[in-house]
Formats: structure tokens, sequence, C-alpha cells
């Protein structure tokens, strides 16, 4: 079907704003009255509080007050309460917020911070799941087993486990003893940093009776915010309003709650002002939020042509000195760690551990991208064990309408077609033979992908659509634009659904909680998806009242009204349209009297038949739906330095319906260039006490444009609808990430004949594995 606006690669509706400098983010806010917030924060990776002294800092000049974490006591979080604001009695890692200052001006505020004196008693601690699930690790919250926790989650107290998410399909002990062959592996993803651009920020106030407290924030998700707010302060939900400009950059690292609980706290003491709060480069190493950083073992039990008969997979995450924003991630793991195989028999065990480290969250993929690392290698290492072709071994195995998957769902046609992009793909990448360049090895490899949104059961969307005098419309939402181009897309949405120019549509900015309409979040690449949805129903509740309004005018039942081509008229009398300008305010007749009114739609989704995951095998309706797609890669070596060039990539993705090409293309393209990165580059490194010894761009080193100005990057969009998308659409934005990494491991293997199965994977890494001595390539485990 053809459509005026959706499909079409129009331009993006913010930038004018943005190129302008019209566009306003956290850190463009100077509200009058304003104190400046500086953080002291732990030299320990686990240490006891022993004494604070603030007093000399609360005589340095320009300083208003000083905070320290005995005035935090009370655990507060999402889904497990473990979390205090500033440290009380002991910290849990280097970098966690000990005290706070504010002060007039920053200068002011971080010249203080010295004058504080600390005394701390050292203690024993674990930087590694592995290292903290030991017996006698020491443990980093001994009151685990009296924390409050949502129903899902199973905390295992005594322990620095905090869930422990289990999925059984089937039966592994049959599948194993019936195999052929026998395969274990284990791999490891680290800690990586978003990098986002804009630093995280938050500024508070609080009037002077401590009743109602407002705050702007750098957040993908302002009412998690707000929810978060209100119960860490005991306050009603309409007490707490929270604002959310534009974002520079999110990937995940700012959907979760991370300074503004820590903000909104100082602000406390400050009443009647605004504290403001901008974190440094480094303190986004240490003082927001971290990604991934999973150690996981896979045993596959095969038949000799390659049949994956069971799979047992053990995943430990290390989620860092306080859990609530990691745990949802180990179960997005534990749900996908199959990737998209159809296996009989499956046991999943993923563990959220406490480790001395900065906690994690969400990061771009949520647990998909190390499922994937971990399936992908193991589909190559064993076909190569069992002598049979690495594709012919993942087409063997690939999941097909009506497989049931790990989860227990029937894969259907309506999920999208998995085989068709992974031919895609494999066709692209293998075109050809590999050159052959002197000083350079050529590699090659393909996998499949797949990716759910991983959410809440009640996971809603809500829009409301406002009809203007000038025949223009407002559409209020909240889910947030961080630079993906979801104004753009959803006013693509709303103008073919209106049936009005593009140019007519306007997105209300900013996010804010006391005006705009209910969002669960903006995370699982869901934004298109479901609020897209949601503005389908308002913009469909608006017309609705439009019809009725024409009906009356019409003298006939508002069913029989028809619209097109912005004008009403009775279906069989097309002759005498009403234009939709003489209805938006409501109909008036040549004698001055009107029927009906200004017109608001409104409209909400809900994903339906999601529901918690059944306490004895895991399984569950826990993904709303599927995007299915496969990546391939062709890389070089160089035989002297070890340096991984990316030739040509290429993405395929059945995204249902591309709704705008342009930023779809950029979006894919985004994630996989990230994803590079981690897979060749990237990983946060910790000294032996526990301290981020790259925590700053010098040497935490990102992609940047000359690194991939001469790949080859190939985006190929199949569009098979979905039945609940808006216009058929699936979600996109993070699912370039889920299988770069394996994918340009399995081809350094076919250049150089080495198997790494640690990421990054870089120049030095490369060239101490090459010069190991070995008889044959699998006898090095990189």
């Amino acid at each position: 079907m053809e459509y005026k606006f959706v499909g079409k690669p129009l331009p993006r509706a913010d930038s004018v704003e943005k190129v302008t400098g019209e566009a306003r983010f956290i850190a463009d806010f100077f509200p009058q009255n304003l104190l400046y917030a500086a953080i002291l924060r732990s030299p320990y990776p686990h240490a006891k509080i022993v004494g604070i002294d603030c007093s000399p800092a609360m005589d340095a000049p320009g300083v208003y007050n000083v905070v320290c974490g005995k005035s935090a006591e009370k655990r507060s979080g999402d889904c497990i309460h473990d979390f205090t604001p500033l440290a009380v009695d002991k910290v849990r890692f280097v970098g966690e917020p000990v005290a706070a200052v504010l002060a007039e001006t920053p200068e002011e505020a971080q010249a203080a911070l010295p004058l504080i004196k600390v005394t701390y008693e050292e203690l024993p601690y674990a930087l590694t799941a592995r290292e903290a699930m030991k017996p006698g690790a020491p443990l980093i919250h001994e009151d685990l087993g009296s924390y409050k926790v949502l129903p899902s989650f199973n905390p295992v107290p005594g322990t620095n486990i905090y869930h422990h998410y289990k999925l059984i399909k089937g039966s592994v002990e049959g599948a194993f003893s019936k195999a052929d062959l026998l395969v274990e592996e284990e791999f490891t993803y680290p800690h990586i940093s978003h990098a986002q651009i804009e630093p995280h920020g938050a500024i508070a106030r609080w009037d002077r009776m401590l009743s109602k407290l407002e705050i702007k924030c750098s957040a993908q998700s302002p009412f998690l915010v707000r929810h978060y707010l209100a119960d860490q302060f005991d306050m009603p939900l309409s007490s707490v309003r929270v604002e959310v400009p534009y974002l520079g950059g999110g990937f995940g690292g700012k959907s979760d709650v991370t300074i503004e609980p820590l903000t909104a706290h100082i602000a406390r003491y400050a009443p009647g002002r605004y504290v403001r709060l901008i974190l440094s480069r480094e303190e986004m190493f240490t003082g927001s939020l971290l990604g991934r950083g999973a150690h996981m073992i896979i045993r596959y039990a095969l038949t000799i042509d390659g049949r994956i008969l069971g799979a047992i997979y053990d995943i430990a995450y290390s989620c860092g000195g306080y859990g609530d924003t990691g745990v949802n991630i180990v179960t997005g793991c534990g749900h996908n760690a199959t990737g998209p195989y159809n296996i009989e028999n499956v046991e999943s065990h993923a563990r959220a551990v406490y480790t001395n480290t900065p906690f994690t969250g969400a990061f771009r993929g949520y647990g998909h991208p190390e499922g994937h690392f971990m399936t992908e290698r193991m589909i190559d290492i064993c076909a190569r064990k069992l002598n049979i072709d690495p594709m012919e071994m993942r087409k063997k195995n690939l999941l097909r309408p009506g497989n049931i998957n790990a989860l227990g769902q029937v894969i259907t046609k309506g999920n999208g077609d998995l085989s068709g992009c992974l031919e895609a793909v494999e066709k692209e990448i293998f075109k050809g033979k590999k050159p052959e360049v002197k000083g350079r090895k050529y590699g090659r490899a393909v996998s499949p992908l797949m990716k759910s949104p991983v959410m809440a059961v009640n996971a809603a969307s809500s829009a409301i659509v406002k009809i203007n005098e000038d025949v223009t419309a407002n559409v209020l939402i909240s889910g947030t634009e961080m630079g993906q181009g979801a104004n753009t897309a959803l006013s693509q949405i709303a103008a073919e659904t209106l049936d009005l120019p593009f140019e007519k549509i306007y997105l209300v900015p900013p996010k804010n909680t006391d005006y705009n309409p209910y969002e669960w979040q903006s995370v699982a690449s869901s934004t298109t998806w479901k609020v897209g949805n949601s503005i389908i129903m308002a913009c469909k509740d608006a017309v609705s009242q439009l019809k009725k309004i024409a009906a009356e005018v019409l003298e006939c039942k508002p069913e029989e009204v028809e619209y097109k081509n912005r004008a009403f008229f009775k279906k069989d009398s097309p002759a005498d349209p009403i234009p939709l300008e003489k209805l938006c305010m409501g109909y008036t007749y040549p004698d001055g009297h009107t029927v009906g009114g200004p017109v608001v739609g409104y409209g909400y989704y809900m994903p339906e038949g999601l529901n918690f995951p059944d306490k004895l095998t895991g399984q569950g309706n826990l993904a709303a739906e599927w995007t299915f797609g496969a990546q391939g890669a062709e890389i070089s070596v160089d035989d002297m330095t070890g340096e991984v060039t990316v030739h040509k990539f290429v993405t395929a993705m059945d995204v249902g319906k591309v709704i705008n090409p342009a930023l779809a293309r950029g979006q894919v393209t985004g994630a996989v260039v990230q994803a590079m990165g981690a897979a060749l580059n990237e990983s946060v490194i910790y000294s032996k006490k526990g301290k981020i010894r790259n925590a700053a761009f010098t040497d935490y080193k990102i992609p940047a444009a000359e690194d991939v100005s001469e790949m080859e990057n190939i985006v190929i969009f199949f569009e098979n609808p979905q039945k609940e998308g808006p216009f058929g659409a699936r979600p996109l934005a993070e699912h370039g990430t889920v299988s770069v990494a394996p994918v340009i491991l399995n081809a350094i293997r076919d250049a150089v004949g080495i198997d790494f199965r640690e990421l990054p994977v870089t120049c030095d890494n490369i060239m101490a594995a090459i010069n190991l001595p070995r008889s044959s390539p699998e006898e090095v485990k990189a």
C-alpha cells in the first residue's frame, strides 16, 4: 500500500532547532537562585565509613551546605530496593557518592570537596561476578534477604547473587545422554561505557515546605523518575514534577534512574533553591552507569550432522555495587541466550551478582548482544569440530514458523522472515573469492539475529492530539527524543493518520509529567512501535469526534460519514464535503449557533497478553514481539600490526514497515558502528584496587568517522508487516548491535585461524595470540 508520509525519507522535524542551537539540553538551563553541586566519591572499592567531618567544608567560601550519607538511610529502587543516593555506613565501589557540597559557583563547590575528611576501614572486595560467587567471598549487601523486591525476582540471601533467573524447556539430561558430541566453551563480555556526548545532568528544587519537588533531567523515562522519587521521599506522585528536554544520546544509559535520586536528595538541604549537578566525563564512567559485564559458559549436545539437541547456559553478570538497574538485563539475556535457533531442550541460568564496581544498567541491545556473542561464536566452533559448514549448521537449527522458542512461544510467519534475511546477507558477504593482498589476511562471517523488547507486563504508551483552529495538530507524548529521530517518525505517523501535511504536525517539547500523557519508558526500541500505536489511536479518536460533529450537520449517523482529503462527507454524497477547518472548533451555522467544540483526541497502547515467568520453568508470554535479521562482515587483519579493518558490513532486518528510510538506515548504521567499538576497542579497565584507569576519551577509544569512512555499509530491509505495529512497523533501533561482535570475531577466525572468546579483540590481543606456539589453530583459546 502506498502512503503519503509513511515510508518517505522526510527530513528530521527538529533539524532546524538543532543546527541553529535553539534546541535546549539540560546543560543549557541556568534558573535563578541556583546552587552548584559537587560530589565527594569513594577512593575504595569496599570499605566501612568510620567517620565524616564536614565542618571544614562548611566554612569554605561560597558553600551553602554539605550533605553526607547519614541523611539518606532509606533504601529505594524499582525492582529491588537496595539503593541509597549517598553511601551509608560503607562504600561499595570506587566512585560511590559519599558527600555533596552545595555552593554558589561550581568552582567553590569543587574547592570545598577536599576539606571533607572521611575515615575509612578497608574491606575485602570482589571485582567480577565469578569472584563474588565463590565460597567465602565478601558480602557486598549483608541485608539482601530483607530488601523489598518485585515478585518476579529471585534473590539468594547470604550470597552476592541478588537475582537468579532460570529457564527450562524440555529435558537437557535426555538430550545430553543421546548426543554424539558434547562441547563446552566460556566467553566474556567486559564492562563498557555508553559514551554519550551529553553527560548526565539534573536540576532539582524543593519548595520551602519540602512538600513539592520539581526536577529537570536528562532522562529517557520521565515517569519512571517520578515514580522512583515519589517512593524515595514517600510523596504522592502528584507532588513530583519531572521535565525532560532534548537528550544528547541515551543508548540505554539514561533509561534507568541514575543521578536523579542524588540530586533530589541533596536539594532537600537547600529548600527554595535550584540545585544543579552535571557530571564530568570521568564521572560518566564512575558515577552513572556502565553496560554489559557478562561471563558466560555454554554447553551443547550435538548430533554428528550438526543438530543441536540441547543447550545449557550459565550466565553471570557483574552488576556492580547496587542491582536495581541491572536486574532485568540479566533476565533478558536468559530469555534470549539460545539466539534465533530451534533447540528442543534448554536450561538457562542467568545470575545478577553484586560486585565492587560501578553499577550496570541498560545498554543498546539489552542482553541480546551478550547472548548472541556466546551462541554465534559457539556455532562456529562446533561446526569446525564436526567438520561441517557453519552456515549449514545455522540453517539446520534456525527458528522457523511453527517452531516453539525457548520461552514457549510459537513462531509464526507474522514474526518476520528470518531465513530470508540470513540468505540476503549470505549472498552479499560471500560474493566472489576473498581478496588476496600482500600483508593482510581476509575473513568473512555471517550470523542471524533476533531481538525482543524486554519490558514490564503493563508497559503502556499514551498520546493526546489537539486539532488547532488553523488545522494544525499538536501531539503530546512522553516518548523521549534523544537523537534517534523519534519525533520525525511519530510526526509521519500522525500526519498519515490525520491526513494532514507533515509540516502541520507539531510534537510538543519538552516532556513534563504534569502535562504530558503517561509513558512507561523510552526503551526497548519501542517508541515508534508503542507510542506510534497510541498516536494512531489518539488521531482516530479525534477523527471520530469530528465525524460526530459532521454527522449532526449532514443529518446522518456518524458511521455514515467518510473522512478524506481533509474533508467530511456522507458516503453516498461525496459532492457536498465539509472542510476540516469548519469542524475543528465546532461547526457554526449561518445564523451563528454552533454544534460541537474543540477536538482533543486521546489514545493509548498496551501490549496484550504479557505475563510473569512461570516460577518453575521461567517460560511464558514474555516477549510482545520479535524482530528477526542477520548480519555479516568481510574484514582483514594486518600481518605486521594485528589491526582489523572492516571492509564490508551487511545488515538485513525484517522491520515490518519502514516509517522513514533515512532514519531507519541511520539507526542501524549507528548501532553497527557502536558495536564495532565494543568488539575491537572498548572495555573499562580496572586497577587491582577497582579504580577505572581509562575514564576519559583519551584512553577509552570509541569509533570515529575515520574508522569507518571506507567501510561499505549495506542495510537491507524486509517488510513483512507486524499485525500489531503502526502501519505494520516493528522495532529496529537497537538491533544493529546484536550480532556485530560474533560476526567480527568469526571473521577474524576465518582470517587468522584463532578463536577469541573475550572482548575486545585488540591489535595487541591478535599479535600476542599469533605469536603463541601451537600445532593447530584450535589449540589457542585467546
